[in-house]
């Protein structure tokens, strides 16, 4: 049984994430650290047994790769053709 994705990000209540996103969104300068915690973010949503498909190994060998604005676009573009927005 294939259970419920992991929370979104609107959710949740560090203060870290939001900003992260928002700048990402918003095609604003993104800081490494804002860039860390979008690929944490990532990482948590696809590593949860919701997924499943033949993109989901390339998607979770791939989230350590992130380091750019444009890593984070080329992995949400897998994401979306596996079927699955984290955004």
């Amino acid at each position: 049984m294939i259970s419920a994705p992991p929370g979104f990000w609107m959710n949740e209540t560090s203060g870290v994430l939001r900003p992260a996103v928002e700048a990402y969104l918003k095609h604003e300068p993104m800081s490494p650290e804002q860039i860390g915690a979008m690929r944490a973010y990532l990482r948590q949503w696809i590593n949860a047994d919701a997924w499943a498909g033949p993109l989901i190994d390339p998607l979770r060998t791939g989230i350590d790769l992130i380091a750019t604005r444009a890593d984070i676009t080329r992995w949400l573009d897998l994401a979306m053709d596996a079927g699955i927005d984290p955004l």
